[in-house]
């Protein structure tokens, strides 16, 4: 009886430490990729989408994506290269390169919505 007793003793430890590993690993938001200053740079501009222009901008050491008229929010990157997060607003932004490696566009994705802008 007293090995059954430890035995299940051993089994509700170890199971309530890995309840509350998973909480807490759940808990943290994986930080998001930095961004090379280089390739802050490339993004930097303006572009037609043909409804208004779209701005991205750096202040305040973040990167800013506006829709004229539309208002503006902050984008960062995930791991896939030249594919941002459109923070609060469960979009995408992606930038888009030319045989020269050159961004040529941009392409925003919003709920279920596709905007796209040339380079201006």
């Amino acid at each position: 009886i007293f090995m059954k007793s430890l035995l299940c003793t051993f089994m509700v430890a170890l199971f309530l430490t890995a309840a509350t590993a998973s909480a807490q690993t759940d808990k943290t938001p994986a930080p998001a990729p930095t961004l090379d200053s280089a390739v802050v740079k490339d993004y930097l501009g303006k572009f037609d989408a043909g409804i208004g222009t779209i701005t991205i901008t750096w202040d305040n050491n973040k990167l800013n994506c506006e829709l004229e008229g539309k208002g503006s929010a902050e984008i960062i990157a995930t791991t896939t290269p030249d594919v941002l997060t459109i923070v609060g607003y469960g979009g995408t932004i992606s930038f888009l390169r030319d045989e020269k490696k050159k961004i040529n566009k941009v392409l925003i994705e919003v709920q279920g919505q596709a905007i796209e802008g040339v380079r201006l």
